[in-house]
């Protein structure tokens, strides 16, 4: 029900003063330093939860790296925050996107706090919403390029499918 009334809000915004090219490009070129950087940051998780799993890192050392990777997380996810689309069409796709880096962030800190003890029951539930955000924006950026007759990055395809929150449970 959401994405078909953002999808209706998106082709209406497109028909008269819709995202011009220029200003998809632009928008883009702010996103994907931060997207790709976060992803590349995100890599860095399962190694640590891996070397906690195996006994290789203590709680306490697990803790120490995973604040790190929190910290540097923490400066995309006000990057990504602070952009401010002029473009009304392109501001209202960004900001549930954007709120998925607090979603994650959350979900960051609490996944840093529980490794000492280990006790991992309270950990945030932010994948579904994370999710769906995340491929409702990249399906109204598709839907923005094509009325602009514009290609967005090959790579976008796979935003929003995949791990979004580094799992504690299972194989890395």
């Amino acid at each position: 029900m959401l994405a078909a009334g953002g999808v209706g809000l998106v082709l209406t915004a497109c028909g008269s003063s819709g995202a011009s090219t220029s200003a998809l490009q632009s928008y883009l070129a702010a996103v994907e330093p931060i997207r790709l950087g976060v992803n590349n940051l995100l890599e860095g998780a399962d190694p640590i939860i891996s070397n906690y799993r195996d006994h290789r890192y203590s709680g306490d050392q697990a803790a120490a790296a995973m604040s790190r990777l929190e910290q540097s997380f923490g400066t995309y996810m006000v990057e990504i925050n602070a952009l401010q689309p002029s473009d009304r069409t392109l501001a209202g796709i960004n900001a549930p996107y954007a709120h998925t880096y607090i979603l994650e962030d959350s979900y960051l800190n609490a996944l840093v706090a529980a490794f000492p003890g280990g006790d991992f029951a309270s950990l945030p539930d932010t994948q579904s919403e994370q999710r769906e955000a995340i491929i409702e924006w990249r399906v109204q950026l598709e839907i923005l390029a094509n009325a602009a007759s514009d290609v967005l990055p090959a790579d976008l395809q796979q935003a929003g499918r995949g791990e979004i929150a580094p799992s504690v449970s299972g194989p890395s």
